[in-house]
């Protein structure tokens, strides 16, 4: 049985590392889109499919695989566990309202000119929006390394 838990243990692991290393690689796709306005569309395209095919499906395994690692061995009122789940769920309603931002930003980018003042606008809030996302994100890798005892 051990064995199993410690399988779905690495499995979270590499699935956490697959969501943020995906994740993190949007500042530099974002800067390059604010810098090449001609390929601006295509890059914020880029960044949708590697959110849709890496990040969310390895954010989603991530949280199951830690739910029931919570379940199996961890008390239910472990603190810094019901904050990552919190943290996870503010994540999860990030990542719902992000998508339909992103639509929104690449057909503006596809079809107006690359100067319009909506682009900068739109190019403002994503980059909140992702360092949002990102400082979420480290929260709850802190609560999974170190477990502090929160209440």
């Amino acid at each position: 049985m051990a064995e199993v838990y410690i399988g779905l243990k690495w499995l979270h692991i590499v699935a956490v590392c697959i969501a943020f290393g995906s994740n993190i690689t949007h500042i530099f796709w974002i800067v390059a889109a604010n810098r090449d306005a001609a390929h601006r569309a295509n890059i914020l395209r880029l960044v949708k499919k590697i959110d849709d095919r890496l990040a969310v499906p390895a954010w989603a395994l991530a949280t199951v695989c830690g739910v029931v690692m919570w379940l199996w061995q961890w008390p239910v009122n472990s603190p810094w566990i019901i904050a990552s789940l919190v943290v996870t769920l503010i994540l999860t309603a990030m990542g719902i309202a992000f998508g339909p931002f992103m639509y929104q930003w690449i057909g503006l980018a596809k079809e107006s000119d690359p100067e319009h003042p909506s682009l900068q606008v739109m190019s403002r809030r994503l980059t909140a929006w992702w360092i949002g996302i990102t400082v979420a994100t480290f929260i709850v890798l802190y609560l999974m390394v170190f477990k502090p005892a929160l209440w």
